[in-house]
Parts: C-alpha cells; sequence; structure tokens
C-alpha cells in the first residue's frame, strides 16, 4: 500500500519537474501542489478498509466508530511522513524553501481533512460508496470547494500577475509570456487566505471524527 501511495506523488513530482523545466507561464508553486498530496488519502483508506473483512468484530465490545478512527490514525502514521518527504523534494526541486512551512501545514490540514470527510460519509464501505450518487455528490464538494480555493490562493505566493491577466498574455505570447510579481500586499492578503481555509479544514475534520458516533453508533460491522 505504502508503494502503491507512493506512486500518484511521485507522478506529482515529475509534473512539477516538467512545468519548471517547461518554464510554463503559469503561477504555480509549491503551495499549488500541496493540497493534492492530501487528496490521496482516499485511496488509501479505501485500502485499509478492504484489507479484512470486520463481521466477526460484531461479537466483540467494540463499536464501529472506533475502528473507523483506529483506520485514520493508521493512515496518518503511514502515510504523513512519504507526504512530508514529498513536499521537502518539491522544495528542492523548485527551489522554495521559504514556502515549506507553509505547505507543510496545508498538506497536512488538507490530508487530515480528507480522509476524514471520507470516514464520516463512507464508514467502512468506501468501495461501495463511489457508486451512491448522493455520498459523491457530498464528497465531491467537500473536496472541491477547499481544494480549489486552496489552489487559487496559492497564486498570490508568486510570480502571480499572470493570474490578472493570463488571457491577454498567452493568446499574444503563448508560452513566452511574462509576469510580475504581486504587491506584498496582495501577497500577505493570499497567505492569510491559505491559512484561514487550512484553520477550517482543520476544524471540519475534528468535527467529523465526533460526528462518527452520531452517524455510524448503531452500525454492524460489514464492508
Amino acid at each position: 500500500m505504502t508503494v502503491s501511495y507512493s506512486i500518484p506523488l511521485i507522478v506529482l513530482l515529475m509534473m512539477a519537474w516538467l512545468v519548471d523545466f517547461a518554464e510554463v507561464p503559469i503561477p504555480i508553486n509549491l503551495l499549488s501542489y500541496a493540497p493534492f498530496l492530501g487528496f490521496f488519502g482516499f485511496n488509501f483508506y479505501s485500502w485499509l478498509t478492504a484489507l479484512d473483512t470486520p463481521d466477526h468484530m460484531n461479537g466483540l465490545p467494540l463499536g464501529v466508530p472506533q475502528l473507523i478512527r483506529a483506520k485514520v490514525v493508521v493512515y496518518f502514521l503511514v502515510t504523513s511522513w512519504i507526504s512530508i518527504l514529498f513536499v521537502v523534494l518539491m522544495a528542492w526541486r523548485l527551489d522554495e524553501w521559504p514556502v515549506l512551512p507553509a505547505a507543510l501545514i496545508v498538506m497536512l490540514a488538507n490530508s487530515v481533512y480528507i480522509v476524514s470527510l471520507t470516514a464520516f460519509l463512507m464508514g467502512l464501505r468506501p468501495n461501495k460508496a463511489i457508486f451512491d450518487g448522493k455520498i459523491m455528490v457530498w464528497f465531491w464538494i467537500g473536496t472541491v470547494i477547499p481544494l480549489l480555493a486552496l489552489f487559487l490562493l496559492s497564486f498570490t505566493q508568486g510570480d502571480v500577475s499572470f493570474y490578472q491577466n493570463w488571457y491577454a498574455q498567452v493568446s499574444q505570447q503563448g508560452l513566452q509570456a511574462t509576469a510580475t510579481d504581486f504587491a506584498s500586499e496582495r501577497t500577505e492578503m493570499g497567505f492569510r487566505g491559505i491559512m484561514i481555509v487550512s484553520g477550517f479544514i482543520t476544524l471540519g475534520s475534528i468535527l467529523l471524527l465526533k460526528l462518527l458516533d452520531k452517524k455510524w453508533g448503531r452500525a454492524v460491522f460489514n464492508n
């Protein structure tokens, strides 16, 4: 599972190298990649729930929410060091060491949030829940909004005037488009926005984990 979790991260690292190598005129930076590292938590959580059949636990003094929380903890312990390693590698590849602390905060916050949202909505059956349209709509809303917000706000942290006039630049000059930095005030506002979104999804993670008892407290062990 660890190897399988690492493969998408390797692809993301290669994309970072390709964007940097091609000098694509898009204001992508380390904070643009950080949220997506956490998104792969859905796959890992699915693998954790598919490893064994928990039916035999119905006779034990154990509840479904307890098992779900245990799997969330296992997920975090197994994947966090891998994600941190890849963020460090990206910081080295993009030469953006000053952004590394903020990127780690964003990555860890989003990683915990994605798996908490998955656990809350899908319980021990994510592989079956993906075929439930209602669940997937809520999952889509819960993931796309914060991911998109973090991705767009990340554009304020680097070469970002292209974010304002990208259409005119690219239509006239293509990959030769040039841009200038935002004013420091704009960058500061963007940074605050990133931290606020990260804070909200962290609080959301805590709330979702607390609500597991209410949603899955009477459920039986079955995946």
